[in-house]
């Protein structure tokens, strides 16, 4: 029994050292623990600060998304009614080439109108020059027959102041009583 009892107490001893082991062990384990407990809440506090600094820059980013998203339609808005304005002027430019263009071609027109009345006016004109001297020459020739008509008249009418004289002379001759009554 003694041989027992020594063994156990070898075993107690044993168990003893064991048991020291196991409590240092666990002592420095509980220490590790709090230690690794403290730099998990550390790691969580620093966690949870990244976390709300990353919720903070997230509401940031939404309002300033919102806020982007508000210009992006008001550029929307803008970017339609530039270009339903520039549809506009397109089409006011291409009206305005098209009346420009008819512009040229009635300018084109009333060029050749010009033109041609210049030369209906050129020809009226010579005509009217033709026609003045066609009428100096036919008053010159008018004067000319006026002047022969009257040189034939004064001619007739001596003849006829001699011819009645002579008729005068005749009726006398052949009546002679009547010129002797008449007197």
């Amino acid at each position: 029994m003694l041989e027992q009892l020594q063994r156990l107490q070898t075993h107690m001893g044993a168990l003893k050292t064991r048991l020291e082991h196991v409590e240092n062990e666990n002592k420095s384990l509980l220490k590790e623990k709090d230690s690794s407990e403290e730099q998990s809440h550390t790691q969580i506090m620093h966690k949870n600060g990244i976390i709300t600094q990353k919720q903070d820059e997230i509401e940031k980013l939404t309002e300033q998304l919102s806020l982007l998203q508000t210009q992006f339609q008001g550029l929307n808005t803008d970017a339609t009614s530039l270009a339903e304005r520039y549809g506009r002027l397109e089409k006011s430019c291409t009206d305005l080439k098209t009346r420009f263009q008819e512009i040229l071609a009635e300018r084109n027109e009333l060029r050749l109108v010009k033109e041609k009345m210049q030369n209906e006016q050129r020809h009226a004109q010579q005509e009217i020059q033709d026609l003045q001297k066609e009428r100096e020459r036919l008053i010159q020739k008018n004067d000319h027959a006026k002047a022969k008509v009257e040189a034939i008249i004064q001619r007739l009418s001596i003849l006829g102041t001699e011819q009645d004289q002579h008729a005068q002379e005749i009726q006398q001759l052949a009546h002679p009583t009547e010129t002797n009554e008449e007197a």
